[in-house]
């Protein structure tokens, strides 16, 4: 599998949150679990199983295919709460396709997500209820960051309890002495996150919506981020990824129609259709706002190792630790002349993250959008 691009491309405004909505199966992670259908076979209904990569082929084929009896709470009982396995089957699926390195095409920008203590909203159409997906998310952080990343997770989000104000005496650990999920900031970083199974029995329980559904949810994040970056003075970029194209399409018409007055603090959206991993497109929009130079909405800006809003306020590397502005001239600096080097021809030798590849199966470095 190729290694895909991130969220994170540059913004004009170093005052920049990011924030992620994602779908999880077939996104994050390839998930095991699969969907009781019929399917046509010479005039018979006959039941058969398929994947959830399947099922978003296969769903619109309303001559061939149909839910397990017609009735969606058999056919979805794996992707529910009182399924067979009740509410652990989730944790099951995720446990399982870890072990079995079932990784998504998103699951990098998932991480990415965790360590750099983004805000993000999973936006799935399972039926799950919000602990039983925080659960899975909290397995992830136990068992699957290294301790490297785990200890700039906590770091980022200390900075940020700083810049949001809610640092009470006495709620910060300023060293992890526990499992992550266990720590007291990491818990109010994940109860500040959201985890929707649109399809939930709290959500009206309904199958036959999902990319209207998950549009609902994610107007919802992005009101609620919206909020987050006006109480700091922050503008906010938000990325959603799904692999399933007809959630793709619904949200890029969403994207498109949304004005500047509906969500001013939100000045770039990105929309990413995961569902050929080897050929991540990728839709970038900019919101235009009163000081925008004309035709910049639609442009796209390229990536730089030096635009994630806490490595430009807290740099962590050894060289200059203390003085921001030197730290940020310097990484820019280094970049201007990488970009020189690849413009004259001569190559560089790029360098992994520390800690980065200890998450999945070594992958080779080159990029697609």
């Amino acid at each position: 599998m190729k290694r895909i691009k991130k969220f994170n491309e540059s913004v004009d405004d170093n005052k920049t949150l990011l924030y992620y909505a994602l779908d999880f199966d077939d996104n994050i992670l390839f998930m095991p679990t699969v969907i009781h259908m019929d399917k046509l076979v010479d005039g018979e209904w006959v039941p058969e199983d398929v994947s959830t990569s399947d099922f978003a082929l296969v769903r619109g084929d309303k001559v061939n295919w149909r839910l397990h009896d017609n009735d969606p709470d058999k056919a979805f009982c794996e992707f529910r709460d009182f399924g067979p396995r009740g509410d652990l089957g989730f944790l099951e699926d995720i446990k399982k396709a870890v072990s079995l390195n079932r990784f998504g095409p998103s699951w990098d920008d998932f991480i990415e997500c965790l360590v750099n203590g983004s805000l993000f909203s999973i936006i799935t159409a399972r039926g799950h209820e919000p602990d039983t997906i925080r659960k899975g998310v909290e397995w992830i952080l136990d068992n699957v960051l290294t301790d490297d990343q785990v200890y700039e997770m906590h770091n980022n989000l200390i900075k940020f309890s700083y810049i949001f104000k809610n640092n009470e005496e006495g709620t910060v650990n300023r060293i992890l002495r526990t499992n992550p999920s266990n720590d007291r900031l990491i818990k109010q970083y994940l109860d500040s996150c959201e985890y929707v199974g649109v399809s939930a029995p709290s959500r009206g329980g309904n199958t036959s919506q999902p990319e209207k559904d998950k549009e609902i949810a994610l107007m919802e994040f992005k009101q609620k981020i919206n909020d987050f970056a006006n109480n700091v003075g922050y503008k906010a970029v938000v990325g959603f990824s799904d692999d399933d194209l007809g959630n793709v399409k619904h949200v890029e018409e969403l994207v498109d129609s949304i004005s500047h007055e509906q969500f001013p603090n939100i000045v770039k959206y990105v929309v990413k259709n995961t569902k050929n991993p080897d050929n991540v497109t990728k839709k970038v929009r900019f919101v235009e706002t009163a000081n925008q130079a004309p035709g910049l909405e639609s442009s796209v800006l390229p990536f730089t190792q030096f635009n994630n809003m806490t490595n430009k306020l807290y740099p962590q590397g050894p060289d200059n630790r203390q003085n921001d502005f030197a730290n940020k001239n310097r990484r820019e600096t280094d970049y201007l002349a990488k970009t020189s080097e690849e413009i004259f021809g001569k190559e560089g030798k790029k360098k992994k993250k520390k800690g980065k590849e200890k998450n999945k199966p070594k992958q080779d470095e080159e990029t697609s959008e």
